[in-house]
């Protein structure tokens, strides 16, 4: 099992380098994701730009297509918080665990899809012990909502023959997933498809993985209390699934070589 994990940990970092970052759009995204109008100045980077005033309403996009980076401020309880965003990024207010004003890297600038979390991968350590957590055997069918590179899909699927969906938004990262589970030999159990996660069919999935944020995993509640037949697992990382208290079947806390704590959550309908 060590090297099996080690084996797959150095395909996706040789494959990233091999292949290299994909080009993305220059424009820069914000968007806010309060209940309230936010306030904030921006400017170009560079020392002679102007301040620019702006007022982003609850649920709305601001765009900025220039191309360089962006000095991005706003106001927290007094106090002036700044952050310099990058060309081809997407960006989200929203309300961090303490309920302040944060700005978060999102993961995508489209208007008829909600920004359910930005992309940040999970490291195979936790991903191991997710499936492990799952009782995933190769009778089960994967879906994972967000899969980023498809490691957690291609993984269940090298593991334990299991098949699997992976769901993103993000067409680079659908592609990356495809080419990520051709190198492990794994793409005749595997799908990778692009879509709005709030719109998947997730009837035929006995097993579901997450690492969304708390309000996105509430928005997908009544998708899966819907959908998903009685006894698949929902397997969260990081954040509870809000009004599930009872559903819950497991718990487990693991800190990284990093001493970074992930938290994963297990349930069952």
């Amino acid at each position: 099992m060590i090297f099996l994990l080690g084996a797959i940990s150095f395909i996706w970092a040789s494959f990233s380098l091999s292949q290299g970052i994909p080009t993305q759009s220059k424009e820069i995204a914000i968007r806010n994701l309060t209940k309230e109008m936010v306030h904030y100045t921006v400017k170009e980077s560079h020392l002679s730009s102007e301040t620019k005033k702006m007022s982003l309403w609850a649920g709305d996009l601001d765009w900025f297509s220039e191309g360089i980076p962006l000095i991005v401020s706003f106001q927290r309880r007094g106090k002036t918080i700044t952050y310099q965003l990058s060309p081809g990024r997407a960006y989200s207010f929203r309300y961090d665990e303490n309920g302040e004003l944060e700005l978060y890297e999102g993961s995508h600038s489209r208007t008829d899809a909600p920004d359910l979390a930005p992309y940040v991968s999970t490291p195979m350590v936790v991903v191991e012990k997710m499936l492990e957590m799952s009782k995933i055997t190769d009778k089960d069918i994967l879906y994972d909502l967000g899969c980023g590179d498809g490691r957690i899909v291609i993984l269940a699927a090298k593991l334990y023959g299991a098949r699997g969906v992976g769901i993103d938004i993000d067409p680079e990262r659908i592609e990356e997933s495809k080419a990520y589970a051709n190198v492990a030999g794994v793409e005749h159990l595997v799908e990778f498809r692009l879509q709005d996660a709030m719109k998947a069919d997730l009837s035929q999935a006995t097993v579901v993985t997450l690492y969304l944020l708390p309000e996105s995993n509430a928005l997908l509640r009544p998708l899966l209390e819907e959908q998903l037949r009685p006894g698949a697992r929902v397997v969260s990382h990081n954040y509870h699934m809000p009004g599930w208290e009872l559903k819950e079947i497991g718990y487990k806390a693991i800190t990284t070589g990093d001493g970074t704590l992930h938290t994963i959550f297990v349930y069952q309908k």
